[in-house]
């Protein structure tokens, strides 16, 4: 800038420091693509990497002084531009002012504002970002977030939240029997015909809420279904249309478990009520040969048939299974007359098809003690993925 304006504005009061910004030449390791304001001292910035920078700066003051006399009020304008060279053109500075008669004294404000554009080269991509100099607070967009806060160890809680920080949600399991006490669960339909108390009791007893429903004519809709993590098909007392079958398909898809059983009477509807939700998901009972006994002893191995050797079945159906380009499907325990045990893995989610119902009477609770071992399994396994893991 010209001496003879330097001169002029130190004469005005005006502070000649605020009006020079250092303006990079080309490679100088500098923050580029961003805005500078600074107003009272406080200023922010947004900025990437630059080699070569294009820089326009703008420089106003304005200001009343107290002192000698008189009162100077300016207003100066500076353009600058830099490509590459300190480059400075000050032939379009511009100047106003007026003077008058001493004031006893007036604020005194500037603002400082620096725009530019630049790459780096040999590089890709870039970061926008804000700096409170005042606060020493930061955010960006295009890079790592500083905003985020640690995962603290805390007792889990069943409230779908990783409170213990071991990447598993709501692995609540109090009693140490491999249930987790967080699980919401719906029995469908009515009981069997023999007494079946003492499983009720001991899914409540986990801590695991355990809801009879669809024991009525309720049309099935999503909201149902969606407040359950596992849904258990007992004794239905009707079949289901084709729209309920898709709501109940769309469920499983997306994370849910589903597990049936049958055989309450070997009649028909033992067959199609559970069929009219599952066989559109290549999964269905079949009673052409009638009913049929075991105990099972013939397993596969599979998560739901650990540690299991025998297993009641009394007067159940067996199962057929087929590709419906969905669902894996895997036969876990048979008879002679074929599968009674199938296991199918459903995008997100998993299927438990049992051809029998009494491993849920208290007869066989109280008898054979792998029975309770089953449930364990077969519900360890439905759970949702990352939740409610099991004791290893």
């Amino acid at each position: 800038m010209k001496s003879w304006l330097v001169s002029s504005l130190v004469a005005r009061g005006v502070a000649v420091s605020s009006l020079f910004v250092v303006v990079p030449a080309c490679g100088s390791p500098v923050e580029g693509t961003g805005n500078q304001t600074e107003t009272g001292g406080a200023s922010s910035s947004s900025g990437g990497t630059s080699g070569d920078a294009t820089a326009t700066t703008t420089a106003t003051a304005t200001g009343s002084t107290t002192g000698g006399g008189s009162m100077t009020e300016g207003m100066t304008s500076a353009p600058t531009t830099s490509n590459g060279s300190a480059t400075t053109q000050d032939p379009s500075d511009s100047n106003t002012g007026s003077s008058g008669e001493p004031s006893t004294g007036g604020p005194s404000t500037g603002a400082e504002s620096t725009e530019g554009t630049g790459s780096t080269g040999g590089s890709s991509g870039g970061t926008t970002g804000a700096i409170d100099e005042t606060t020493g607070t930061s955010t960006g967009e295009g890079g790592s977030s500083t905003t985020g806060e640690p995962c603290v160890p805390m007792p889990e809680v069943c409230n779908d939240v990783d409170d213990n920080c071991n990447d598993v949600v709501d692995d609540v399991d109090v009693g140490g029997d491999g249930i987790c006490d967080c699980l919401n669960i719906a029995l469908f339909g009515n009981k069997g015909a023999n007494p079946s108390a003492e499983f009720e009791v001991w899914l409540e007893a986990q801590g695991t809420k355990v809801d009879r429903i669809q024991i009525d004519n309720t049309p099935l809709t999503q909201q149902i279904v969606d407040k359950y993590d596992i849904i258990i098909l007992d004794r239905l007392i009707r079949t289901y249309t084709a729209d309920e079958a898709k709501v109940m398909q769309g469920w499983v898809g997306d994370g849910g478990g589903l597990m049936a059983m049958t055989g309450y009477s070997g009649a028909p509807p033992d067959v199609l009520n559970p069929n009219s939700i599952i066989a559109p998901m290549g999964i269905s009972y079949n009673n052409s040969k009638g009913i049929i006994s075991g105990p099972v002893t013939q397993w596969n191995p599979h998560p739901v048939s650990e540690g299991i050797t025998s297993v009641t079945f009394l007067g159940g159906f067996y199962i057929d299974s087929k590709d419906d380009g969905v669902g894996q499907n895997t036969v876990v325990g048979t008879l002679p007359a074929g599968p009674v045990a199938v296991a199918q893995v459903r995008a997100d989610g998993k299927l438990f098809i049992w051809g029998d119902e009494w491993i849920e009477f208290d007869s066989e609770w109280k008898n054979i003690p792998q029975i309770k071992q089953l449930w364990v399994n077969i519900l360890g396994w439905l759970s949702p993925a990352k939740f409610c893991s099991l004791p290893q």
